[in-house]
Formats: structure tokens, C-alpha cells, sequence
């Protein structure tokens, strides 16, 4: 299995709108290479995205990384559950999850970041935050000191994290929110945007509001997808450079 580059050749897989980020946050960085995107819709391939070709289906990954000697793939999915589901695919064909954060972001180098994180133009990370594999941070997101997001979890642009702030595996911030300092939001919550969360959130459920209160619980298939991943991968532990 390949560990975490910080050069090379990748691909990015996602051909959307997120993947129009990532892909500005890697050619920003200037550090790789991006020599095609990954996508399965069969109508995109062929096509560009930001100059950059579409060059496949995630069915065809394992080959066409040996095709163009790529080091690496970069996850460009927001959805939680699909971009889990791609991680652990990648990882299964041997390529690393690299790490993309764009050159605007101000990370502490007291911070832990994990495989796969993505952290977009002008977040903030800052001491003591650690943050698990496969953890989207959006465009313009704070997150405070002694945060712990966790495994495959979203936090959406501008949302804002307080100090000592725990966020479950598989949960979305939404855009805007704010969390108040000290308080835990359950795996896979959905806390709406622009709510202002004052309580602890439990698991499987929506919040939204000022201050936000439950709506409902979660759909149902995701649920059975995540219930159905057979691994969970360990919280980082490496510091950011």
C-alpha cells in the first residue's frame, strides 16, 4: 500500500463542481501533476474540467492508473458515503489517498491531519485539531482549537467549529453553521445550514435552526450503506508539516 504523497502524478476522481475545486486547490498548490480526471457518469468522459481530461470510470482505475503511472488519486466528492466508498476502493487498488490543501489555508502545525483530508481555500485549522481520514474542511470553514472531526465527515464552506468540538463519522456541517464550543455532534447528523448549534447532536439525525433543534432522523440508505462498511481507519496521528 502506497503512503501519503506530497509530489507526483494523481488523478482526481469527481468531475462535478467539487472536483472544479479540488482541482484548482491542486494546480494552486503546484506540487502534482493532475493527468486526468475519474468519473463514472460515461457522458463526461472524453470531456475536460478545468483543462483537464476526463479520462475514465472508477471500474477502470486499477489500469488506467498503470496506463498513466500515476502516484496517487485526490477524492473530489462532497457525499460522505460515496467518497467512503471510493476511498476504500482506491486503497484496495494500491494508490495512495493524497492529502489537498490549498495553498490559502492556514493550518497550525499542531494540528493532525489524516489519509485523504481536503482542506479548501481559506479554512482555518488551528491547534490541536485533529482530523481523521477521508474529512472534507470547505471552502472558507473554521475550525477552532481541540476539534476532533472524524472519519469521513463534511464540514461546508464558512461553517464554524468552536473550541473542543467533536464531529461523528459520516456527518455534514452545512454552510454557515456554527457550533458553540464543547458540544459533540453524533455520527452521521446533518446539522443544516446556517444553524447555530447550542446542544449536543445526537447520531442519525437532522438539526437546523437558531438554535437548532431536530427535524428528523437521517434517510435510510445511507445508513444501511455505512452499516455495511466492514473497516473503519484510524484517527490521524501525524502532525501537519
Amino acid at each position: 500500500m502506497k503512503s501519503q504523497i506530497s509530489k507526483g502524478r494523481v488523478f482526481v476522481v469527481g468531475a462535478g463542481g467539487h472536483g472544479k475545486v479540488v482541482i484548482d486547490a491542486l494546480a494552486s498548490a503546484g506540487d502534482f501533476e493532475i493527468v486526468g480526471v475519474i468519473d463514472d457518469d460515461q457522458g463526461k468522459i472524453g470531456r475536460q474540467v478545468l483543462g483537464v481530461p476526463v479520462v475514465g470510470s472508477c471500474a477502470q482505475l486499477s489500469s488506467l492508473a498503470a496506463k498513466y503511472h500515476v502516484d496517487g488519486t485526490a477524492l473530489a466528492i462532497g457525499n460522505n458515503y460515496i467518497r467512503e466508498q471510493l476511498f476504500r476502493r482506491v486503497k484496495g487498488a494500491g494508490l495512495a489517498v493524497m492529502r489537498v490543501i490549498h495553498p490559502t489555508a492556514c493550518i497550525s502545525r499542531f494540528a493532525a491531519l489524516g489519509e485523504g483530508v481536503v482542506v479548501l481555500a481559506r479554512s482555518v485549522i488551528n491547534p490541536g485539531s485533529v482530523l481523521g481520514d477521508n474529512v472534507c474542511v470547505n471552502t472558507g470553514a473554521s475550525i477552532d482549537h481541540d476539534n476532533h472531526l472524524e472519519y469521513s465527515c463534511h464540514v461546508f464552506p464558512n461553517a464554524t467549529l468552536a473550541g473542543g468540538v467533536h464531529v461523528g463519522e459520516f456527518s455534514y456541517i452545512g454552510a454557515g453553521a456554527v457550533v458553540i464550543p464543547n458540544r459533540r455532534i453524533g455520527r452521521l447528523a446533518y446539522v443544516g445550514a446556517g444553524a447555530v448549534v447550542i446542544s449536543d447532536v445526537p447520531d442519525a439525525v437532522r438539526v437546523v435552526g437558531v438554535p437548532a433543534h431536530e427535524i428528523g432522523g437521517q434517510a435510510r440508505q445511507p445508513l444501511e450503506t455505512v452499516a455495511a462498511v466492514p473497516e473503519r481507519f484510524p484517527v490521524a496521528t501525524e502532525r501537519h508539516p
